[in-house]
């Protein structure tokens, strides 16, 4: 019966001819392939730019929490170059307008609280951020933001955490600062 019904439709021919199955095949599995392998990159790249920026926190704070930055009067903006020159260490991206940092001392671990909530309702804002980092044993968290712009359109949707198509990576160092003197 099935055969009739080829016959009928002139569709044997075509089953039988094998020429464009490659392409035909390479058609449907393209697409998916593509999209498979630029979501592994972006997501890839996410992580290393969030793994960096995490390692170039860690090394800058240290400068707080051991009081270098207090005692020599290092200012806000030299910590944040600092910052910089330790996030393009490893991958080389722009820090104008993209890194933000916001340090501050707290009394107590206690009343650590998240007061400077730089993304309010998918918009980033960074009029809040404050460069205080503290005396010998104050409570101190230093926050650095990075302003990455997601690559492939096709994945903003899933991870831009803010307007226009951008993740803010946020990286945050809790510590007692050393008792220096």
């Amino acid at each position: 019966m099935l055969r009739g019904l080829l016959r009928a439709w002139g569709l044997k021919r075509f089953a039988r001819e094998r020429s464009g199955a490659a392409a035909l095949e390479f058609s449907i599995v393209v697409i998916p392939f593509f999209l498979l392998t630029f979501g592994l990159a972006e997501v890839s790249m996410l992580g290393f730019a969030q793994t960096s920026l995490d390692y170039a926190t860690s090394e800058t704070a240290r400068q707080i929490r051991t009081g270098q930055a207090q005692i020599n009067g290092v200012s806000a903006g030299q910590i944040r170059a600092r910052l910089c020159t330790e996030l393009n260490r490893f991958m080389v991206v722009s820090c104008d307008g993209n890194l933000f940092l916001d340090v501050r001392r707290f009394d107590s671990f206690v009343d650590v609280t998240n007061e400077n909530n730089a993304i309010q309702d998918g918009v980033f804002d960074a009029s809040g951020m404050t460069y205080a980092p503290g005396a010998p044993s104050d409570i101190v968290v230093v926050r650095a933001y990075y302003r990455w712009q997601i690559i492939t359109p096709v994945f903003e949707r899933v991870f831009a955490n803010v307007a226009g198509g951008e993740r803010i990576l946020v990286s945050t160092m809790m510590f007692r600062n050393e008792p220096y003197q």
